[in-house]
């Protein structure tokens, strides 16, 4: 019985990647000179990834283990457990310096430009983790080591560990390898890359700490696509909420990492999102900025921040090689250029704009890119009977529309402090947890803020990602309100000011309230009997001369108002003293 169970393991990746290939599209011929990169087979530190030929990726265990001996036997790196999962499993950070500078403030002080760099948020797509195990081989014990003169590293090989060891073949069908994927979300089910601002996971609330802890100058997220084909095997991007880091990135940084992957014979391309992923002649655009995301959130907070994203129809020893070199060109383009990035990291973070953008619009005309593609072609299904797409794999090169969402839609006039009440603790907690300066309150202090009126408020009727959202329409109002010992003042005045913006204004997408932080606010507690407002309706119409003219203009323009007496019971209600005036109230104060 035994023996049978080892020979099905045996063949079964055989039988999983010759699947594969019967259903995913041609695959480009490549011979790049990063092959060159792979260790020789008698290498004593060759990887468990290099030994597979590219077929397999080590387990956690085996991972963390060749780790432990790579940094006892390694003089420049240190590994240090930073979090743990929900299932109790390490999360752990290998920290290289050739300066030997393992402690954190050291870090921070040094002269070096520090860069924080994750691999397996989403577990299933993990070149990243084998790329730096190669990388970080050949700093320790090749020809890498100078990539440390002018920097310092951080770098996380599995943030998602959990997921990691929900291990299968079946488990990514339009990825290449390698045969043992693991999982997209957390042990809760959780997409981490989704959970930058409400922070419901270990794993990202982990990062966020070390982000606090050790105040990064660069941070880089590894991923693999799903979707079309096209023929760039390394695409990456970022968001521009900060100007003079987007600058630095599109002037400095792209060029370098573009010069560095095409020398290698790889070819790196934007972020691709198609408009119809079936046709690209209707174009890309440009993912809507959202801190929930990681790059999105690492530039709200002024850090320089990269999504890496393979293709995952190209081969896994491919894509490993591409984020080798890109790594090391980003080692080498930020110790080079480590004075302008600082001075553009420090210009972000005295940034203080009066208005903050809070959602964002794709202006009416689209630019226009070069894109190389792979033809394909509609074909008639005989399942389906409806069209369904084929990639032939065959090159080409297209102009194509590019549609960018950099038009502010919502804008927040930005506050001089907001006030959280004591009673929802949980949103404190998080505020804390991102690293954002507070006041504590410590004895009933009374002030005079704006509380927010929500209207049009729509629940939704199934979660995501662990959460009931919220979306309304919010009016701003004068109150004195009176916040009591446990509740928190938070100035805007500070670097994380933006981020702030995003969490509290309630017409965020990614707000609190947003996440269904606070649905308390929904629900009526006290009622009015039929008996008593009947009375008291026709007493407030003689009382009040305007009321008289709202309620005759309210039957006029809507007939079908006064047919339902609830409905105008619930007008006069409302409209009276007894209406429960902290219903679908926003309890966060806001001085102006």
């Amino acid at each position: 019985m035994n023996r049978l169970f080892v020979v099905f393991c045996f063949f079964l990746p055989c039988v999983t990647i010759a699947q594969q290939e019967k259903i995913l599209p041609p695959i480009l011929p490549w011979k790049g000179k990063s092959l060159e990169l792979i260790a020789d087979k008698n290498n004593p530190w060759i990887t468990p990834t290099e030994q597979s030929d590219f077929v397999r990726t080590p387990s956690y265990v085996e991972t963390m283990g060749w780790f432990d001996k790579l940094c006892a036997a390694s003089e420049v790196m240190e590994m240090i457990t930073v979090g743990q999962s929900a299932n109790g499993r390490k999360i752990q950070m290998v920290i290289v310096s050739q300066d030997k500078t393992f402690d954190k403030a050291a870090l921070q002080s040094s002269s070096k430009p520090l860069l924080l760099v994750q691999a397996g948020i989403h577990a299933g797509e993990i070149d990243g983790k084998d790329a730096g195990m190669m990388l970080l081989r050949d700093i320790a014990f090749g020809n890498k080591r100078a990539l440390l003169k002018n920097a310092n590293l951080l770098f996380i090989p599995i943030l998602n560990v959990d997921g990691h060891e929900r291990v299968s073949p079946f488990n990514r069908p339009n990825q290449r390898g390698p045969v043992n994927m693991g999982w997209r979300t957390n042990a809760r089910n959780l997409n981490l890359n989704r959970d930058y601002t409400k922070l419901d996971s270990e794993e990202i609330s982990t990062l966020v700490k070390v982000m606090n802890d050790y105040n990064p100058s660069f941070y880089v997220d590894l991923h693999v696509t799903d979707g079309a084909d096209y023929q760039y095997d390394i695409t990456y991007g970022n968001n521009e909420y900060s100007p003079a880091i987007g600058q630095w990135l599109t002037r400095t940084f792209r060029p370098a990492i573009d010069k560095g992957l095409k020398a290698y014979g790889h070819i790196p391309g934007p972020l691709v999102f198609a408009t119809n992923d079936r046709d690209f002649t209707q174009g890309m655009m440009e993912y809507p900025y959202s801190p929930r995301f990681s790059t999105n959130y690492g530039d709200l907070r002024r850090i320089p921040s990269i999504l890496v994203e393979n293709h995952s129809l190209k081969p896994f020893k491919q894509r490993v090689l591409g984020t080798y070199v890109f790594l090391e060109a980003l080692l080498q383009i930020v110790g080079k250029e480590s004075t302008s990035l600082k001075q553009a990291i420090q210009s972000d973070a005295k940034l203080r704009g009066d208005d903050v953008v809070i959602t964002w619009a794709s202006p009416e005309k689209a630019d226009t890119v070069t894109f190389l593609g792979i033809a394909s072609t509609l074909e008639k299904s005989s399942v389906t009977a409806a069209d369904y797409v084929r990639w032939t794999g065959k090159p080409i090169t297209q102009k194509i529309p590019y549609r960018r969402f950099n038009k502010p839609a919502i804008a927040a006039k930005r506050s001089k402090a907001y006030w959280v009440p004591a009673t929802y603790q949980n949103v404190i907690e998080r505020l804390m947890k991102h690293g954002i300066q507070i006041e504590k309150i410590t004895e009933p202090t009374t002030v005079d803020v704006d509380l927010y009126h929500l209207k049009d408020a729509k629940i939704s009727t199934e979660p995501f990602e662990g959460h009931f959202s919220v979306t309304a329409k919010a009016q701003s109002k004068k109150h004195k309100e009176t916040f009591y010992p446990g509740s928190i003042r938070i100035p805007t005045d500070q670097v994380l000011g933006d981020l702030i913006v995003y969490l509290l204004e309630p017409e965020s997408p990614d707000s609190f309230l947003a996440w269904g932080f606070f649905p308390e606010i929904f629900s009526r507690t006290e009622y009015i009997e039929e008996y008593a407002i009947e009375p008291l309706a026709r007493w407030m119409l003689e009382q009040d001369e305007n009321l008289r003219k709202e309620f005759e203009m309210k039957k006029k323009e809507d007939p079908e108002f006064v047919k339902d007496k609830m409905k105008v019971y619930a007008w006069f209600y409302e409209r009276s003293d007894f209406y429960d005036n902290r219903y679908l109230v926003y309890p966060v104060g806001v001085e102006r």
